[in-house]
This record gives C-alpha cells, structure tokens and sequence, in this order.
C-alpha cells in the first residue's frame, strides 16, 4: 500500500508539472510555418462592437492586455465546430460556432478593432496566417486526406516600430490556454 501511494504521488507530481509547462512544452514540439495569408474581416456587428466598447470603456491597453482580451471575448463566443462554417467574424460571432479559420479571424478582428479604437495601429498590427503544424520538423497535415486538416489559421501580432512578433493561435488557446505559439520564419517574406 505504502508503494501505491508513493507512485500515486509521483504521477501526480508529473501531471502537475507537464500541465504548469505545458505552454514551453508545446512550443518546443510543434512549430507553426506561414502558408499564405486571409484577408482580415472588418467588424460590423452592432452587439460585438458593443461588448469590445464595454469591456475597453475608460481603459488605455497595452498589447498583451489587447491580445488577453481578444482571446477571451474570441473563446467566450465561439465552440469548436467540425461541421462546414463561416470565416467571416461577424458571422461566427452570430453563429457562435466556428472552426480554426472561424476563430483566427474573430481574435484578429476583435485585436484590429481594439488597436484602432486604442489609437495603437501605428505601433501594432494583427495578421491573420494560415500555417502548416511541424511537430518535431515534421508536417502533421500530411497524415491526413481530409481537406478540413490541410492547414491551420493563427495569428501574427507585428509591433512595427520594433519589427518583432508575437504569434497566436485562438482556438489552441481555447482549448489548452497556451498564450502563445511558435512560428517557424515565414515563407512569404
């Protein structure tokens, strides 16, 4: 009995420590490479401009502030759907369903918009990416036949004055609540 719980506990210290790093693991695995590029989506949703103007109302953001809050206004909205949906952001935040596309272009709008309310787009800018995942170099997309699995949408946030980059992908940070992600250079640059 006294070997059960030693080992109970040591599983349970291993858990503990994959789920505390699991943002350093993850970017250490898989890397994200730039495919191509979507266009971004401009709000016009009465009700989500509505809810971006209450929840920012008084309030000067600094971009990690902006990007927390286009994550949590993107993942309170919308649940993951395999089922063939809308890119656009105002129709998924109707909708409230949406795949990685749906999602990637609902946190970029939603940054967007903040930026410009913000008076920020001069100092940052919020990319929409479609990438390839390479977990340990290697292209997981190729495993599949399925259209919906040859790629996969996330987020560059560009702080132009600075020429760095941040990278983001909305529904990995849904699910998972990994902040950021790791891209790979890009290969359209």
């Amino acid at each position: 009995m006294n070997r059960f719980k030693k080992i109970i506990k040591y599983l349970s210290l291993l858990i503990l420590l994959l789920i505390l790093s699991r943002g350093v693991l993850f970017r250490t695995l898989v890397k994200y490479s730039e495919v191509d590029r979507r266009k971004n989506s401009v709000l016009t949703d009465k009700n989500l401009i509505a809810e971006i103007n209450y929840q920012t109302e008084g309030k000067v953001l600094n971009i990690e502030e902006i990007i927390a809050l286009s994550n949590e206004i993107t993942s309170d909205t919308l649940a993951f759907s395999l089922n063939k949906v809308s890119s656009n952001a105002n129709s998924v935040y109707t909708s409230k369903k949406a795949n990685c596309i749906g999602y990637s272009s609902l946190f970029n709008s939603v940054g967007n918009y903040i930026l410009a309310e913000q008076k920020l787009t001069d100092s940052y800018e919020f990319i929409h990416l479609v990438g390839a995942l390479n977990v340990l170099g290697f292209n997981i997309h190729n495993l599949f036949d399925n259209p919906f699995f040859k790629d996969h949408d996330y987020n560059e946030i560009k702080y132009k004055k600075m020429n760095t980059k941040l990278f983001v992908d909305p529904s990995l940070w849904d699910y998972l609540r990994i902040e950021y992600v790791s891209s790979q250079k890009n290969s359209l640059e």
